[in-house]
């Protein structure tokens, strides 16, 4: 065998070299340890989305209260929000689409930890109940905060 046919053999049995094999292995083991946990843990993207939720919700009832020109309530617990036209929440109020009673529910892990029990908004859209800027955190593994201005009753986070 030439050495020429030798070098042409070799072309048609082309591979990978050790070291490139590895290199690989090193880089996807890397990506892996990085990548992974952040795509499978949706705890925080769950928590902030909860939060504009109930955000938005709050937004609503405002603005539900100043359409209807009446009182609109928002019950608010550990797992959920709810619109009402009354404090006991006997008469529900209905949400954007429509729907009676409007609730949202905290995914699992997310708690609400709000001051007050009921956010009342009168007729001309202001929270009636709060003494200060109302501050409602939203726990999980991080903590978000609706804000609800006492004056306009401005919603935000």
């Amino acid at each position: 065998m030439s050495p020429l046919s030798a070098i042409e053999n070799r072309r048609f049995c082309g591979g990978f070299t050790m070291v490139e094999l590895i290199l690989v292995i090193v880089v996807a083991g890397i990506l892996a340890a990085v990548a992974v946990p952040r795509l499978i843990g949706r705890n925080a993207f769950d928590e902030r989305g909860f939060a504009d939720q109930l955000a938005s919700t709050v937004r609503f009832a405002q603005k539900l209260a100043v359409a209807q020109h009446t009182h609109v309530y928002v019950r608010l617990t550990a797992s959920d929000a709810t619109l009402c036209y009354d404090p006991a929440c006997t008469n529900p109020a209905p949400g954007p689409g429509g729907e009676k009673p409007y609730t949202i529910g905290a995914p699992n892990g997310v708690a609400i930890a709000s001051p007050v029990a009921v956010l009342d908004f009168d007729a001309g859209g202001r929270p009636v109940n709060i003494m200060a800027q109302l501050d409602i955190p939203i726990n999980g593994t991080s903590t978000h905060h609706v804000y609800v201005e006492q004056e306009t009753g401005y919603v935000h986070d």
